[in-house]
């Protein structure tokens, strides 16, 4: 049987051959079922890192983001009657409110996490940064203007994130989306397999075969690890292939 080995950092440098991040390999999946939001050169901007401007929805995110964080902190935020005032945004004092008594028991925000996978194809870092971490359990702030049932099942977030932990040896019980669309707050919860694993391995594999055979359209070698760390030991787990 053949095995993923967990690399941790420590002494003995190890290269790193593909450093891949959660909501990279969310494109490459849009991406193979003809979303119209994600086209071959959209995806290749994303992972040659070519600036775009942000949407009024992304910004529109970003600030209620920074606005549940700074409730969370113990700020405040200046109001008008019943809603939060931002930059250029106002949000619902309940709204907020709703989802900051929801998070006001995580341990970290913007937590920075990533592992390092010995596999057959070669050293694979998986990274990101998750918005709120809990002893148990992983929750990822979303916002939208169109929210369906299981809208992220297919994201790679929970698994990511969710083997990352496993790999570092603090399991999770559950990753959470929490949802809004402004109006209304809803959850996605996701429990950790071994099937996630396996089809997250699958995917990660089939990506890599994607990017070597267009390699000459990728002009920033991030992706390729273009870095090296430190190797202490190994946890042997069993590989997908």
């Amino acid at each position: 049987m053949e095995f993923l080995k967990v690399i941790s950092t420590d002494n003995n440098p190890v290269p790193i051959d593909y450093a891949i991040y959660p909501s990279l390999l969310d494109a490459y999946l849009r991406y193979k079922k003809n979303d119209d939001d994600e086209t071959f050169d959209s995806l290749f901007d994303k992972i040659n890192k070519v600036k775009t401007e942000q949407t009024e929805a992304q910004l529109k995110g970003v600030e209620f983001e920074m606005a549940i964080n700074s409730k969370l902190k113990g700020l405040s935020l200046l109001q008008d009657n019943d809603s939060y005032i931002t930059g250029d945004f106002t949000f619902k004092i309940d709204l907020i409110d709703k989802i900051v008594e929801r998070l006001q028991f995580s341990t970290s925000m913007q937590k920075y996490m990533e592992v390092i996978i010995h596999t057959h194809v070669g050293n694979i870092k998986l990274y990101g940064i998750v918005d709120y971490d809990f002893p148990e359990m992983i929750t990822d702030l979303k916002t939208t203007s169109n929210y369906k049932c299981n809208k992220y099942e297919d994201n790679t977030q929970h698994s990511i994130y969710s083997l990352i932990r496993k790999l570092k040896g603090k399991p999770l019980k559950a990753f959470k989306y929490l949802v809004t669309d402004f109006e209304k707050v809803y959850q996605e919860t996701y429990i950790p397999t071994d099937n996630m694993f396996n089809k997250l391995m699958l995917t990660i594999f089939e990506f890599i075969n994607f990017i070597n055979h267009f390699k000459t359209n990728i002009t920033d070698e991030k992706i390729f690890g273009s870095e090296t760390r430190s190797i202490k030991s190994t946890i042997a787990l069993p590989e997908v292939r």
